[in-house]
């Protein structure tokens, strides 16, 4: 008897705080991504651009600028769902969008994972300071694990 009502306790308290967790996390956590982006290269620049479009919604495209061509890239959809935070990407390459499901915020890194997905399954979000955003995307490809990283400053 002791086992079940130990059980019972113990499933409540996991889904309660595993409830309260989800549902505290609020778009606010992303405001900071606001803003134009950018990655300055040799050969071409990559711009990514955030706007906050309600309290349950941010969105961004990224894009590229060489030799004076300017080149799209993607789009994204940061957006919550009930107690859940997924990001979003809609690229050429896809059929339709992928969503990746927000597992893990702390302070200012956001990890969003798809597993089901080819390349990437993680998708990382890194604050440095006001000025510096790192990002990366890391996946297994051909048994091995690929991580491609950004760093990003802003510029306005």
């Amino acid at each position: 008897m002791f086992r079940i009502i130990s059980f019972c306790l113990l499933s409540f308290l996991v889904k309660t705080f595993a409830q309260s967790g989800a549902e505290s996390i609020d778009m606010k956590s992303f405001y900071y991504l606001e803003g134009k982006w950018m990655i300055e290269g040799k050969e071409r620049n990559i711009y990514e651009e955030w706007r906050i479009e309600n309290d349950t919604l941010m969105s961004s495209y990224s894009y590229y600028v060489e030799k004076g061509d300017t080149s799209y890239s993607e789009t994204v959809e940061l957006k919550k769902t009930g107690g859940d935070i997924f990001y979003i990407p809609s690229v050429e390459y896809n059929a339709g969008p992928v969503k990746f499901k927000l597992i893990s915020l702390i302070k200012n890194k956001a990890v969003f994972e798809n597993p089901q997905h080819d390349f990437p399954t993680k998708i990382i979000y890194e604050k440095i300071n006001n000025d510096r955003l790192h990002a990366s995307i890391e996946g297994m490809i051909e048994g091995k694990l690929k991580v491609i990283e950004y760093n990003f400053k802003r510029i306005r």
